[in-house]
């Protein structure tokens, strides 16, 4: 979805609910695989992760009250580019999700947020009809990323999509970074400071094509911290030159190798604590 078209074409905003809707009951059954998994361990025993200073700057400005509530430090253990939540679905905390996540929703007007699965109630609730129509035509194999769906209906005029119920006039859109957006400045402004206080960067399962993700790799590399890419298939650090340590190898089998490795050093550690070693 173009940022510039849903956030000006009432149209627009229809079709790409209306897709939504057969689309996103496939997309949100979906579960973490193993190496969600594996980086959650690797965070429960503290091998990934970095602590910094807290700052307002990490905050959009409508919740920059949040920060009179922290301790005074900020950690970030994940990075990602993904919208789909399984990392916390996996265990994982602090995560950072730099395009934003499918799951909530904001209201264009006024801010207000709303779970993405209790709009769709209401979305599928007043569309019924529409959408019994599209899943007679519509197969698994037509299942598009973030939740979309390729639909054999090119009318999408009749459907209704619910107005922000806070204001009664905003229209919801997810709160995610659609192509022609830019990452907001505060989250930009946390991935920043959490690449510059690491002492390592690991790259997991990314071509870092995108440049608001590889725009920290490309610092990390300019102040002479390690970087790791764990990828099958060349990536934008290796075709520009950077120096970084590269693993040609599938993420999931991989980490859940590392994460088992470190499970058992950390039950190791528990044992000979409880025997008085």
């Amino acid at each position: 979805m173009i940022h510039d078209q849903f956030m000006s074409s009432e149209y627009q905003r229809q079709r790409y609910w209306g897709r939504g809707m057969v689309g996103w009951r496939h997309f949100d059954k979906a579960h973490p695989n193993s190496g969600h998994y594996a980086l959650a361990s690797l965070e429960r025993n503290k091998r990934i992760g970095v602590t910094f200073e807290d700052s307002p700057d990490f905050y959009p400005e409508t919740d920059a009250s949040d920060f009179l509530f922290s301790s005074g430090q900020r950690q970030v253990n994940i990075i990602t580019q993904n919208v789909d939540c399984l990392h916390r679905r996996a265990g994982s905390t602090h995560v950072t999700e730099l395009h934003g996540r499918t799951d909530v929703l904001t209201c264009m007007s006024c801010g207000n947020k709303r779970d993405r699965n209790d709009f769709h109630s209401e979305l599928e609730t007043l569309n019924n009809d529409w959408l019994q129509d599209a899943l007679r035509n519509v197969d698994d194999n037509q299942q598009r990323p973030d939740g979309d769906a390729a639909v054999q209906k090119d009318n999408y005029d009749a459907i209704q999509v619910p107005a922000c119920q806070s204001c009664g006039e905003g229209f919801f859109k997810p709160h995610v970074v659609f192509f022609g957006d830019i990452v907001p400045r505060y989250r930009v402004n946390r991935c920043t400071a959490a690449v510059d206080a690491s002492d390592g960067l690991l790259v997991i399962g990314s071509s870092l094509a995108v440049f608001s993700a590889f725009r920290h790799v490309r610092a990390a590399h300019k102040k002479g911290t390690p970087i790791a890419i764990l990828n099958v298939g060349e990536t934008r650090a290796e075709l520009e030159g950077l120096n970084v340590t590269k693993f040609e190898a599938p993420a999931g089998p991989t980490l859940a190798l590392v994460a088992e490795y470190f499970d058992n050093i950390a039950g190791s550690s528990d044992a000979a604590t409880a025997a008085g070693g």
